[in-house]
């Protein structure tokens, strides 16, 4: 029998705890300043629900100038991803953060230093509604090991999007 990759074994598992979708949707988060381009600075997705993309703008100038472009944005993600993950895009007036580096590190500007950013993430809670779910997904999976890797991974994708969502 021949050795699989750790590569495979990971998409199985997470397909199979419906977990892959979520990825796909971090993924499209992650290719937003690269699809909007100039107007990256202007804008910040904030979340994927049922393949409706949520993009925050800093005014309705901005919105206006966006809606025309959507569509077009919305093929640029499905090529870049390779699949339709996003159905639709949509924009709001909200909260924008300036001087933020990539995207995983949203609310990390040049003013603050990386242990704030940390101590500010790290003091986001899960409640036990949030936990139990999480434990239940990774209960499915046999290999300790890969169980305890996968509830931390969730866990902290959780309090990353609710860190995200509470503006901090």
């Amino acid at each position: 029998m021949e050795p699989e990759s750790i590569k495979n074994i990971l998409q199985d598992v997470l397909s199979q705890v419906d977990m892959d979708e979520k990825i796909e949707e971090c993924k499209a988060l992650l290719v937003w300043n690269d699809v909007a381009s100039s107007l990256a600075a202007r804008t910040e997705p904030v979340g994927i629900t049922r393949g409706r993309m949520a993009v925050n703008v800093t005014d309705s100038v901005v919105l206006h100038q966006l809606t025309f472009l959507k569509r077009k944005y919305i093929d640029k993600i499905i090529l870049w991803l390779g699949k339709r993950i996003v159905k639709d895009i949509v924009f709001r007036v909200g909260k924008v953060e300036k001087g933020r580096g990539d995207a995983g590190m949203r609310g990390y500007g040049d003013s603050e230093s990386m242990e704030d950013y940390i101590r500010r993430f790290q003091s986001v809670q899960l409640d036990q509604d949030e936990l139990t779910r999480i434990d239940e997904i990774v209960a499915q999976v046999e290999d300790e090991e890969v169980r305890n890797s996968l509830r931390e991974l969730f866990i902290n994708q959780s309090k990353l999007f609710k860190y995200r969502s509470m503006g901090l």
